[in-house]
This record gives structure tokens, sequence and C-alpha cells, in this order.
């Protein structure tokens, strides 16, 4: 399925090639180019010919002309017919062109095809050389000209205006688009780097890999925040490193929509330089706003590839992604704050209202009024009250803001000028990770057979269920894999739940006549009878044995869909289960940290033994059956898992049905550090053939820590649990590689 997402994506991505076209504005597409020609072309198509029709009705029409702004007086159309058959038009634009691009340097065949574009709009006329004087002009246009009856040079500072305006206009449109392909190529490009880094880090010791680790991989931003909210919950602090990289980035968007903007005055289109300024800034905020667009989509894909390559966390890209789409929503703001400010202070008093009347500015302010209001409903306090409510409207906002954007730029340009290249890059992205979800859904879900679950409550807990998936297609589970379950049998059939998979193995199912699949042996995993009730989903009538291969999730219900599912299992009525499939599990990244560790500490909280259960039985799995070339954690000599627990039923269920037994010492030695804190604090605590248990009490991180460090032995320690917890073992982490221990982190949370 790997190489069905990565096939996807290319897909995607040549589709979005393939619309383009011409490409940007430099980049295949050539607006004003060479400028010697147009500038021709503008000053002296202004003027009337002697073919000239005039109308005293104001519309619009191809080869519309009004001699000057403000001055009263009918309207002249020259059509294209009549500049092919004028020969005064035509000796005089060749002459102009000829003289002033051989000035340049301009070649003949470039001259020649701006001649034939732009002579007579396209129709056939005899060749530049073919059309030039018999004897060059001497009489300059004059400034106040309306009409051209004889052979004359183009006015020579009306030239020299214009030639600076489109040159400059040009070079700055240039510029929006270099600046944005920098953008996104940096936003693509750290992540691999990063990936590449980890790789190289964790494979060898120096102290310059265990400096940048102490002090810049690893720390908070300030303090030890990390995985908790700030205070009133505005948000989540970034490690140093991923701070970094928001701060390159945003940076660089400050700086690109500030440099690069000159300024040609006397202006054949601006007034003044304030407005010329203005209007180089709003559509170079404009540009990049569209290029940030897409790159909040790529980063909120649960199909990015960026997380296999860089080994970063789904909650890092989202935090990438947050940023992308702040910053493309205040340039998006400075955009039409610039445009309306420019039109109402440095043009014709009646032009804003012409202008707010057209669709496009319509379009325009629909698509900023949603991402104005996407921004405003997207802030942490409404994701952890209404999370489902929250994904919903940020998709409606986000779908409305794209139409919005897209017609804003088609009605107004029509496709001219490339802008919607981003728009394409942003559909391309969107649609690649929604068919690779299709995909993945109808190919673990229905093909080769149905996927079905059963559902148990865990009894002694607090509302946390087990849920045993038999997806209809095995695959290779490894720890770290997480997967997408939908129950469309509990409504609203769209939503789509995301679970850690806790356990992989194969059962042996005896199915009868009846509508329900019972458990008789399994072969990875010891089973052990309890109280929980048995749910499941398989309707097949005719009775078999079969191996089915199964993933296991311990979820706790909350409200929404899991809260559903535990009053469904409480009435027997059994749900319909479907998976996307696996995600997550070992990037190159990870793989090399499991790679080179010698010692593994997992240090988990409550719900968390989800995450640290695979990695146990996954290391179990390799000592007894010798996978030589084939080990997750080849050089691993010893995993310890440290777990707080407060329900002693979670705990009793999670040893009897998910971690295999201790073992003493040896080369593969596993060993226990349970604290069950909803215990008796009086009770002794218990130790046992590796199985070390506290009753009452919270865990000492900075003590566990210590017991299971050993200087010059490459030790991971894995964290999965409550944000307060994270960020205590990552401090213990930072102040452990300080004192000189060789010792990587890898956090899995979740965020809202």
């Amino acid at each position: 399925m790997r190489l069905l997402s990565i096939f996807t994506f290319a897909s995607a991505a040549l589709w979005a090639a393939a619309e383009v076209k011409h490409g940007t504005i430099g980049y295949g597409i050539n607006m004003y180019h060479p400028w010697c020609c147009t500038a021709c072309s503008d000053v002296l198509s202004s003027l009337f010919l002697n073919c000239t029709t005039f109308d005293d009705m104001s519309h619009e029409g191809h080869g519309m002309k009004k001699r000057m702004a403000g001055m009263e007086g009918p309207m002249g159309t020259t059509s294209p017919e009549c500049y092919a058959s004028s020969d005064v038009w035509l000796e005089t634009f060749s002459y102009c062109v000829k003289s002033h691009c051989d000035a340049e340097g301009v070649s003949e065949d470039k001259q020649e095809k701006c001649w034939q574009l732009k002579a007579a709009g396209g129709l056939a006329v005899p060749t530049l050389k073919e059309s030039q004087p018999p004897n060059p002009p001497t009489e300059e246009v004059a400034d106040d000209a309306e009409w051209l009856n004889s052979t004359m040079l183009a006015n020579e500072a009306s030239w020299t205006s214009d030639r600076g305006t489109i040159m400059e206009f040009e070079k700055s449109e240039q510029d929006h688009v270099m600046f944005s392909i920098i953008i996104m190529s940096l936003a693509v490009g750290i992540p691999v780097l990063a990936g590449l880094w980890l790789m190289v880090s964790a494979s060898r010791q120096s102290t310059l890999f265990h400096s940048i680790r102490s002090y810049f991989s690893l720390p908070a931003l300030f303090g030890w925040r990390h995985s908790q909210p700030l205070r009133w919950d505005i948000g989540y602090v970034p490690n140093r490193a991923l701070s970094s990289v928001l701060a390159v980035y945003i940076l660089l968007n400050i700086v690109f929509n500030c440099v690069r903007f000159r300024s040609v005055q006397p202006s054949t289109w601006f007034a003044t330089r304030d407005a010329e300024i203005a209007a180089y800034v709003g559509n170079r905020a404009g540009v990049l706003s569209f290029a940030n667009m897409a790159l909040a989509i790529l980063f909120s894909a649960r199909n990015n590839p960026l997380l296999y390559f860089s080994g970063w966390s789904q909650n890092t890209f989202l935090a990438l992604h947050r940023w992308a789409a702040r910053i493309a929503i205040l340039q998006a703001i400075v955009h039409s704050i610039i445009y309306t400010a420019d039109y109402a202070l440095y043009m014709d008093e009646n032009t804003l209202a012409d202008e707010a009347k057209k669709p496009y500015w319509w379009w325009g302010i629909i698509g900023t009024t949603a991402m104005g209001l996407m921004a405003g409903a997207s802030i942490l306090p409404l994701r952890k009250w209404a999370y489902e409510v929250f994904l919903v409207v940020h998709i409606v906002l986000a779908i409305v803001s794209l139409v919005g954007c897209w017609y804003h730029i088609d009605i107004r340009y029509e496709k001219n000028w490339g802008y919607e290249v981003w728009l394409y890059l942003a559909f391309a992205f969107w649609a690649y990770d929604r068919l690779v979800r299709l995909a993945k859904l109808v190919f673990y879900s229905f093909l080769g057979g149905t996927s079905h679950g059963q559902v148990e409550a865990v009894p002694g807990t607090d509302n946390i269920i087990s849920l045993k998936l038999y997806p209809a297609r095995c695959w290779r589970a490894v720890p770290g894999q997480h997967t997408f379950v939908y129950f469309p049998s509990l409504g609203r059939f769209w939503e789509n739940h995301p679970f850690t998979i806790t356990g992989w193995g194969i059962d042996r199912l005896s199915v009868g006549s009846s509508n329900s699949s019972i458990v008789e042996t399994s072969s990875a995993e010891e089973k052990h009878s309890d109280k929980g009730t048995t749910v499941t989903t398989t309707a097949i009538r005719q009775p078999l044995h079969i191996d089915s291969f199964y993933v296991r999730f311990l979820f706790r219900a909350h409200g929404g869909t899991t809260a559903k599912l535990y009053r469904a299992l409480a009435n027997h009525s059994p749900p319909t289960v479907l998976s996307e499939g696996p995600y997550g599990g070992h990037s190159p990244v990870t793989r090399s940290l499991l790679k080179h560790a010698e010692h593994v500490v997992i240090i988990t909280g409550g719900i968390g033994i989800t995450f640290a259960a695979a990695y146990v039985q996954q290391f179990a799995e390799e000592r007894k059956h010798g996978a030589i070339g084939k080990e997750v954690v080849p050089k691993c000599q010893r995993m310890m898992l440290a777990w707080s627990v407060r329900e002693r039923g979670l705990l009793e269920y999670a040893r009897r049905e998910l971690l295999p037994t201790a073992t003493g010492a040896g080369r593969a030695e596993v060993e226990y550090r349970f604290w069950v804190t909803g215990g008796s604090p009086h009770a002794e605590p218990k130790a046992n053939s590796g199985v070390f248990e506290t009753d009452g009490q919270r865990m000492d991180i900075a003590a566990t820590l210590g017991s299971a460090l050993v200087k010059r032995k490459k030790t991971l320690v894995m964290v999965c649990g409550p944000g307060s917890m994270a960020d205590d073992v990552r401090r213990e982490v930072v102040r452990c590689s300080k004192q000189g221990y060789d010792v990587e982190l890898s956090e899995e949370s979740f965020t809202w």
C-alpha cells in the first residue's frame, strides 16, 4: 500500500502539472517580454488610424480605446483587420520594434515572434523585415497626439516610461513565483534533511551530535512544557528544533513579502510610487498565500509522504499545518486590505465602487472571509470541546475558501498568468490524500473478504473497551502503527477514529451457523477467559474453521462514537467495523533509533499501554523466534516497561492478554515496573521474576530512568502518556543527556 500511496501522490502531482499547461510567470509564462516590443505596442496602439471606427456608446470590446482617462468624447475601436491593412501602422510599429529591440540585443526570432503576435492581434501580416519603412521616419509622435496618419517615430518619453513599467511589473511577478517556490522547497526539504540527520546521529556517537541532542533537538523551547497545552489552552509549545524550523518559515514569509520591490516613475500604470509599491506588495501577499495554502493541505494529509521520510510525528506536521494556514490567512487579509486601500486612495473615486461590484471581487471576499472564520473556529478549546463539530466546520470552510480563491483568479485572469498553479497543487494534495484513504479502506476492509471485529469491555475498568479487528487483508504489523477505524452501523458513517495497535496475532476462528464467531485458540497470544462481554460481527452460514489475522486496540469511551460503541456493547448490538489499514510504524528514522539501541525504556501512563505493549510483544517474539536480519531491536539487551496505571483491572487485563512473561537476566531480558495509583498507599511493594509492583504511589520518573541508564550504552527512552508525564520524561532525558548518557527520546503523544 505504500507503493500505492506513492503512485497516487505522483499521479496527483502529474495531474497538477498537466493542468498548469504553461507554468507560472517567469517559469513557462512570459508576460511582456521582450519589453522593447510590448512598449512599442502599448504607446502606439492608443493612437487612432484612418480605419478606426467610433461609437458614442460606452461598452467593452476588443481594441476599444479611449484617448486619455478623464477626457470626454467618443470611444474608438481599431480592429485587428484595420491594423493588418494599415501600412502606416505596420511601418511605424515595425520600425519602433526593430530600432529599440536591436539596441537592446534582442534576437531576431524573439522580435519576429512578438511582431506576429502584436501587430494585428495574431492575424497574418508581412514579416518584421518586410514591414520596415523604405525610409526611416524622422518625426516623433507628439505627447498630445491622437491620430497616426503617417509613418512616425514612437514618442520616446512614453516608450521609456511604459518599458520601465512593464519590465518592473513582470520582474516583480517573477519574484512572487520565485519566493513561493523557495518557501515550498524549504518546507518539503527541511523535514527530509531532518530525517537524514536523525538517521546519521542515531548511528554515530560524537560530541557534536550529543550536544545538539542535549541542547537543541530534545528540550522544549522554554521551561519544560511541551506536550501539555499552555494556560487557558492557547496552544502547545514546540521543542527547540521545531521552533527553529517554524521561526525560519515565518521569518522567510515576512521577508519575502517585504523585499525586491522597485519603483519606476513616471509610470504608465501607477500615478504615484506609493500606489505602485502597494500593488506589488498586495500581489506578493496573494501569491504567497496560495503557496502556503497548498502546504497547509499537504501537512494535514493523513498520507503525507513526508511522515515517512522525516520520521516526524503526525503531531509535528499538524503544528506545521496550523502555522502554514495562519500565514496563508494573514497574507490573504493583507492582500485584501492593500488592494482595497489602493483603489480607495490612489485611483478615481468611483474605481473602488465599480470594482466591488464585479464577481471576482466578491469571490475574493468569500474566500478570505472563509479563511478567517476557519482560523477562529480552530482554537484549541473548541477542538477539545467538540472535535467532530470542529472537523466538519473546518472541512466545509476549507472547501469554501478554495472555491472562493479559484473563482477570484479565474474570473479575473482567465488562467493567463498561472496563478491557478498553486490552487492546482492544493487540489492535488487534497485529492491524493482522500483517494488513498478510500483505496486503503476498500483494500483492507473488503478485498479478499469482509472486515469484522470482536468487542469487549475490559472488566474492572472505567469504560475501557478492547477491540479485536479482523481485517479483510493481512498486513505486516509492527510496533508504533495505528489505524483509522469506522463504525458505520453506529451512525455518522463518515466518522473515523485513530487507534494505536496494541498487539496482533492469528486466531483460530470457529464459525457456526449463527452470526457470532467464537475464538478457540490463538497462536500469538496466551488466551484466558474473562468476564468481559464479547460481541462479534461475522456473518457466515456454513461451519468452518479459519486462521484469521487480527490487530487489537484498547481505548477508553469518552463521548461521540466511542460512547455509542460502549452502549452498543452493553446492549449486545454487534457493530460493523472497517479500517484503513496501517499508518505509521517504522520510518527509516525510527528504524535507525531502534536498530542501534542497546537498552530500551518504555514509560507509559494509563491507556498509553496501547503503545508500549506492541514493542514488548515485538521484542519477545524476536528473541523467541530469532528472526535474524529482520529484528526491529537487534542490539537490545534489556527492555524495561514502566507503567503508571490507576485501575488494577486494566493492569490485570494487560498482563493476561497483552504482555509476555517477564524474564530474568540474560540477552532477552524483559522487566516490568508497575505503579497502581488507585491501590492502597499502605501496601508493600512486590517484586517477583522481573516484575516490580507498587500500590498507591506515583512513578518517580527520575529514579526510574536513573536505574535504567548505563554509561556507554545507547538507550532509547520511549514515552506515551499524559502530557505532564511526557514533559517530565523529556526533562529527565535532557538532564541525563547533559550528564553524558547516550540517550535518545521517542515520544508518542496525542494533541488536539
